[in-house]
This record gives structure tokens, C-alpha cells and sequence, in this order.
């Protein structure tokens, strides 16, 4: 008996240490497609997709082009400030974003609006974005109490570290 529940212990933390593993930045489709997501005249990119995503410090985003080869030379991504988004002016841009690959990646490091433009007058045909970066959610805690009761949220490595700890309590 003894022998199982040491066995069960250490099994019990294996799987804890490997649920707990820190949370992973998040690859982010510009225009929810891989492929022709940032294309003119396709949505508002703010409203229509932005407003539905959430975007956290690490984040990245990936602005992809349906025929890279021919619209990495008419499309580009520029960082900017409010200013020249409101204006779609990218005379004083933040960061070029554009490589000449047609397919653009940018990682969100900072927890701020961002904007990004289209050059070469395509920000005025609706190539443009906004997206609000948040810190990382801190981890869920216990729920405060009401009228007597309490009420707890627990998560599944919580779970099994209160099973491991009691396994181990037991063998011990």
C-alpha cells in the first residue's frame, strides 16, 4: 500500500509540474487568415477584427499577403503614432514593419495602444489597425465571501498538488 501511494505522489507531481508550465505568447493572424488577412478595402481591421481578440504582452502579430510575391511590393506595415494613423501618414513612421517578404511579423512588448498603417495610400483604403496590449492576467485566486459561505476557485494542478501533498502526508 505504501509503495502505491508513493507511486501515486510522485505521478501526482509529474503531472503537476508539467500543467504549470508559464503561459505562451499567442501568434495573432492579421485579418484572421494566414494568407490574405491585410488586403485593401477587406474590413475595418480595428472594428472588425481587433475588437474580437485579446492581445497580451509577448504577443505576436502576422500580417500575411495572398500572392507575397507580387503584393510584398504594393503592401507594407508601419508602425506609427495616433497622429499619423488618424492621418494614414507615414512620414515619421515608429518602426517599418515591411521586409520585402510578404509575410511581416511583429511582437507586441509593451502593454500600450499600438497603430499600425499601410504605406503607399492603401491606409486609406482601410489597411490600418489599432490593438490595445494588456499585461498578462494574473493567476485566478481564491473568490472573496459572501453571506457565510465560501466559495473557492480551484484549477486542476491546484487540484492535483493538494492530492500530492496529501499522498505524500500520508506516506510520510
Amino acid at each position: 500500500m505504501e509503495s502505491l501511494m508513493r507511486r501515486l505522489a510522485i505521478t501526482t507531481l509529474v503531472i503537476v509540474s508539467l500543467l504549470m508550465k508559464p503561459c505562451e505568447a499567442l501568434k495573432h493572424d492579421v485579418g484572421g487568415t494566414k494568407y490574405n488577412g491585410w488586403a485593401p478595402n477587406k474590413m475595418n481591421y480595428t472594428s472588425d477584427w481587433a475588437s474580437h481578440e485579446q492581445f497580451y504582452v509577448g504577443d505576436w502579430l502576422y500580417w500575411g499577403f495572398d500572392e507575397p510575391r507580387i503584393n510584398r511590393q504594393l503592401y507594407s506595415v508601419f508602425e506609427v503614432n495616433k497622429t499619423d494613423y488618424e492621418s494614414c501618414s507615414t512620414d515619421h513612421p515608429l518602426y517599418n514593419i515591411s521586409k520585402g517578404g510578404g509575410r511581416d511579423v511583429y511582437q507586441l512588448n509593451h502593454s500600450r495602444p499600438y497603430y499600425f498603417i499601410s504605406g503607399g495610400g492603401f491606409c486609406w483604403q482601410g489597411m490600418k489597425l489599432t490593438v490595445v496590449v494588456h499585461e498578462l492576467p494574473p493567476a485566478p485566486t481564491e473568490a472573496p465571501s459572501s453571506g457565510g459561505s465560501t466559495y473557492l476557485s480551484a484549477s486542476l494542478p491546484g487540484i492535483f498538488a493538494i492530492a500530492a501533498a496529501t499522498a505524500l502526508g500520508a506516506v510520510l
